[in-house]
């Protein structure tokens, strides 16, 4: 695999391999030839059969139909080959729907092309949505004898309010996973506090504002304990009634949407996949998975290696503002060599490390929530370069190729150095599958990359 990378002032960070295709976790179905018809909010979500498979039985009335990937118009799939033009708009365009294979276009975005399937004569069909192959494409069936076929349940609800760290911001809001798919049945972990007198909670079944919600059976409810307290699902503002939050601290979370039962336990020890690093001193406070500490291999440790610049930086658990956040004992501890401690943060507790400007440089970094602490080892100064330079290289499976380096290495997560060479050819000869940090010279300077190795 051929990558070529523009290096600027900052250093970029990039994967030198093409990911496993990044299904949507699910498909749904939309337009008025549906029972969603074009409400974003009602859009019927697909049986997720396989990793990129979906499946959809039901009936249809006359009228356009297509598929999307989230409660909304856009991304989303429809037919390639649609080309009659829907009244004036030159953008949106229809194909008649008949049984049998349809290659499928995907819709990035608002902008682009708007092709639906026409169903021309209502009945009962059946949908098989594949996108595993080089052309996503849909399997369309006549199912007058087939039962229906969709999932009732939504795949997560979102917790949001003043009792957690996504506050009232709905786009921080916290997911809550189903436990097995369409069970209706929700966990996770949350941070509660009682920072804001009165600390408010409830569940959206979108994340977004409208008016589907789980929210406390009763006004006024009060949590004031561990423990089961019952719910209510609600379409009416009249019915917001959030339960007011009096306890502090992180908590396991269960939201039966069947039983219309809240769950609030202590928390079992468990440890999140990965961590994101986040922070003027990577960059900006975004979240990019190129600064993702990955598992060390010890169960809660956790790696990374990389430019730091001067400005702040903390930790989440997720790729989002609402996810456990991890940062210094004091704010703006100055990070330096060594081993410093870290607490869990909260809306009232933001304390974050701080790079100073002496300090800039090439670091790795291993965060043990085991006994939460921050182990520092500065390796070297920053690898960024100031002239821009176009580095050509080659990932095979052999090892790395480039004709314009003078030297490579490769870091373990660890920040170990496995294998050097002076040289353009850097071979992968006994190296185990994994994350590995690629290190290139040029007679321009140095540059860091995050690979796989499979």
């Amino acid at each position: 695999m051929k990558s070529k990378l523009l290096l600027f002032s900052a250093l970029a960070l990039c994967s030198a391999t093409v990911a496993a295709n990044d299904y949507p976790t699910s498909l749904y179905v939309i337009g008025d030839a549906t029972p969603a018809q074009w409400n974003s909010d009602d859009v019927i979500r697909m049986v997720t059969v396989e990793e990129g498979v979906y499946e959809y039985t039901g009936d249809l009335t006359e009228g356009r139909m297509r598929f999307v990937t989230t409660y909304d118009f856009a991304p989303g799939y429809g037919p390639a080959m649609a080309s009659t033009v829907v009244g004036d708009n030159l953008n949106e365009t229809y194909l008649e729907l008949t049984t049998g294979s349809h290659e499928l276009e995907f819709r990035s975005d608002y902008t682009a092309p708007d092709k639906s399937f026409k169903v021309m004569a209502a009945g009962r069909y059946q949908f098989r949505v594949d996108l595993t192959g080089e052309t996503p494409v849909v399997e369309v069936s006549d199912a007058t004898d087939l039962p229906d076929q969709w999932a009732t349940h939504s795949e997560a609800v979102y917790a949001v309010g003043s009792a957690t760290n996504a506050g009232w911001a709905i786009e921080n809001s916290i997911a809550l996973h189903e436990t097995a798919f369409d069970s209706g049945i929700y966990q996770g972990s949350l941070y509660l506090n009682t920072a804001d007198e009165g600390a408010e909670l409830k569940f959206m079944v979108m994340q977004k504002w409208n008016n589907r919600m789980y929210v406390a059976a009763v006004s006024g409810t009060s949590v004031d304990a561990v423990g089961e307290y019952d719910l209510k699902y609600t379409t009416s503002g009249d019915e917001d009634w959030k339960f007011i939050v009096n306890i502090e601290g992180l908590y396991d979370v269960t939201v039966d949407t069947k039983n219309l039962k809240m769950t609030i336990s202590e928390p079992q020890v468990s440890f999140p996949e990965q961590l994101w690093l986040v922070g003027p001193a990577v960059g900006g406070w975004e979240f990019d998975n190129n600064k993702v500490l990955v598992n060390s291999g010890e169960e809660g440790v956790y790696s990374w290696t990389g430019d730091l610049v001067q400005g702040e930086l903390k930790f989440f658990a997720g790729d989002n503002f609402g996810a456990v956040a991890y940062g210094a004992e004091s704010n703006m501890t100055p990070l330096q060599e060594g081993v410093l401690n870290v607490i869990m943060l909260s809306n009232d507790v933001d304390n974050k490390f701080n790079v100073l400007s002496t300090q800039e440089g090439n670091y790795t970094l291993v965060l043990n929530l085991n006994d939460m602490t921050l182990e520092v080892v500065k390796n070297g100064t920053s690898t960024a370069v100031d002239e821009v330079e176009v580095i050509d290289w080659v990932q095979e499976s052999y090892g790395i190729v480039s004709e314009q380096a003078r030297a490579m290495a490769l870091y373990d997560i660890s920040g170990r150095e496995v294998v050097s060479v002076n040289g353009t050819l850097l071979p992968f000869d006994g190296l185990r599958a994994g994350i590995y940090v690629f290190v290139i010279e040029t007679t321009q300077g140095r540059a860091t990359h995050k690979i796989v190795i499979r």
